[in-house]
């Protein structure tokens, strides 16, 4: 029991003697590490532990250790890349909150990044329309209001007529300065030839529209002054707007013996029923319409002006009381708005109708006096005006008088171009019509 009690004895020292040297140990090598950043300190441990024990397999913590390092290295290095175009790429540096949040963004119609809807256009059409509709019915003989390559212009205040316009001069209530639409004047059955359905009856002549492109897409939306039309392709509405072309060919004046006069006149006389002889005073044309001036020889004093279009080679009468229209212009395009209107003569009828001369006494006289004639039987034509007379004897002598000072001064002229050229010199828009064309 003695002995056994000296052995627990002396293992206990031995114990004791053995932490004490350990604890030494630990105490030196440790203060031996330098000093290191406190970010890198265990790294630095990790590295003494590692180098002071001869083991070359790295323990499992430190093998945890070092792929998070390299993984947080890696990350700093993407972040001073260039992020590359590849959508894949981008989808997976995306968290899966931030993916989530995408695929559930509800999506918006593109037409309401323009702030409004197609419905919303073809109400504001349809309003611009009713507008200008009534702005050409109350006022297009008195600002001569054309179609000029479809749209609707003023001739009087050369410009076209916007929705600015309408509002700055009252036809037009609400603001609409942001939306520039066109307004037509235009043949609706122009726009039938590019849509599938059947063009409402009350839209198919010549009136206004308007016409703007979607707010989102490409087609222009059209529309009338009562009902949405259609909508059409960019290509089809410059088509349609093409067809208002006014350009025809050169403008040519026929002379009699020219066969296209002839021809012109016998489709009048087809029109009108009779086969009358007409003294003809001007007949003008290109390659699609005629303006043709002229009388009947029994009443060379009731002057008639006709508007032909040429269909497939054969002439019709497209305006046959041209010579009772105030503006020829106004009158001419809202029935043909591609007509050119350089096609009609420089003076207008209708402002001599009341000053036709049906008593040529005193003109008659002047000449006997004069020794020009020596009985009123020799003249074989005479037209005149209470200002202009025109006078032809059967001898083919041609005579032009101009009242001056309430009496006539009569004088021979070589040729009706030559009454027309002193006539014209007076006023260039005389009336030119009272001289028979030979």
């Amino acid at each position: 029991m003695i002995i056994l009690n000296k052995i627990l004895k002396f293992f206990s020292a031995f114990i004791v003697l053995l932490i004490s040297l350990t604890g030494c140990d630990t105490i030196t090598e440790t203060s031996s590490i330098p000093s290191k950043p406190p970010k890198q300190s265990q790294q630095v441990i990790i590295e003494e532990n590692t180098s002071s024990k001869p083991n070359t397999q790295p323990p499992q913590n430190q093998q945890q250790q070092n792929q998070n390092t390299t993984e947080v290295q890696l990350q700093q290095q993407d972040q001073y890349e260039e992020p590359t175009t590849e959508t894949p790429d981008t989808t997976e540096n995306q968290t899966p909150s931030a993916q989530t949040e995408k695929t559930e963004k509800p999506k918006t119609a593109p037409f309401l990044n323009w702030g409004e809807s197609n419905n919303q256009y073809w109400t504001k059409l349809k309003t611009v329309a009713e507008a200008a509709s009534a702005f050409y019915q109350n006022n297009g003989s008195r600002f001569t209001l054309l179609s000029k390559g479809g749209k609707l212009y003023s001739s009087s205040n050369d410009c076209y007529i916007t929705t600015n316009y309408l509002k700055n001069n009252g036809f037009l209530e609400q603001d609409f300065s942001e939306f520039q639409c066109d307004i037509l004047l235009i043949k609706g059955y122009d726009i039938a030839n590019y849509i599938d359905i059947d063009m409402p009856s009350s839209s198919l002549d010549t009136g206004i529209f308007t016409a703007i492109k979607q707010p989102s897409g490409n087609k222009i939306m059209i529309s009338s002054s009562t009902e949405k039309i259609a909508s059409i392709s960019e290509e089809d509405y410059a088509r349609l707007l093409k067809k208002y072309d006014t350009y025809h060919g050169a403008v040519t004046i026929l002379s009699p013996e020219m066969e296209e006069y002839e021809r012109i006149l016998n489709f009048i006389r087809v029109y009108e029923g009779n086969y009358d002889k007409y003294y003809v005073r001007d007949i003008r044309i290109d390659k699609k319409y005629a303006v043709v001036t002229f009388s009947t020889q029994n009443a060379p004093n009731n002057i008639k002006q006709y508007v032909l279009v040429n269909k497939d080679g054969f002439w019709e009468v497209a305006i046959n009381n041209l010579d009772r229209q105030s503006n020829l212009y106004f009158a001419v395009n809202s029935i043909l708005p591609d007509f050119n209107l350089s096609l009609l003569p420089p003076y207008n009828v209708y402002f001599y109708k009341n000053d036709m001369k049906a008593d040529f006494s005193d003109v008659l006289k002047n000449m006997v006096f004069y020794e020009m004639i020596e009985q009123q039987s020799q003249v074989r034509y005479i037209c005149g005006t209470t200002n202009y007379c025109y006078i032809i004897l059967y001898g083919n002598e041609c005579y032009l008088g101009k009242k001056i000072n309430d009496d006539w001064d009569i004088k021979k002229v070589q040729s009706a171009s030559d009454a027309v050229q002193s006539m014209q010199l007076d006023n260039k828009n005389a009336p030119t019509f009272i001289v028979l064309d030979e």
